[in-house]
């Protein structure tokens, strides 16, 4: 007789991604794994191959829904500009406490040689990420939205650099009544580059 699998995949994945994404994969210890996702390491590593192979699979599902949202954003919006402005402003509304700063983001600060294969994981979904950026800042371009006064590259550098730095200055307190002057002062850079 098979044993049947008695969790739930995807649940645990997203358990273990807010854990991994909150405390980062270094200090996210194994017990800490089996609370959050209620199975026996044994059976963690089991599914997963390892904590890693775990990390591994909420970093690839935490870029998948990055990705879904801002697609979803630009597809209901009448500009690309509308579009990011919209998600930049869904992604700040719904930052839980440590979970404000990118995971991806606080990922490629996490990971250097010592951890090769997750540090380059991080920095193939970061270019993935930037590419998907530049293909929407060249519609942009052909629309009329932005000048061709820079490459899309280089506005979805920008964008990145400035979504970073406000996702990173809202999580210091007091901060968030100045949410929308910001991401207008973001927007307004990005329009005026």
């Amino acid at each position: 007789m098979v044993n049947k699998v008695k969790f739930n995949r995807d649940e645990v994945i997203t358990k273990a991604q807010m854990l991994f994404w909150k405390k980062g994969f270094s200090t996210t210890s194994t017990r800490d794994l089996q609370t959050v996702v209620d199975m026996r390491p044994g059976s963690i590593y089991s599914a997963f191959g390892s904590k890693e192979g775990l990390y591994s699979e909420s970093l690839k599902v935490y870029a998948t829904q990055l990705k879904l949202l801002l697609a979803s954003h630009i597809e209901n919006s009448e500009t690309v500009l509308d579009g990011l402005h919209a998600f930049v402003v869904t992604v700040l509304e719904s930052a839980e406490d440590g979970c404000e700063v990118c995971m991806l983001i606080k990922a490629s600060t996490e990971f250097d040689h010592t951890q090769p294969k997750l540090k380059t994981l991080t920095d193939d979904l970061l270019q993935q990420f930037e590419h998907d950026l530049s293909t929407l800042f060249d519609i942009a371009q052909q629309r009329g939205e932005l000048p061709n006064t820079h490459s899309p590259l280089e506005y979805a550098r920008l964008f990145q650099i400035q979504f970073t730095g406000l996702r990173s200055y809202l999580h210091r307190p007091m901060s968030k009544p100045m949410t929308e002057q910001l991401i207008g002062m973001m927007f307004t850079l990005i329009k005026n580059y």
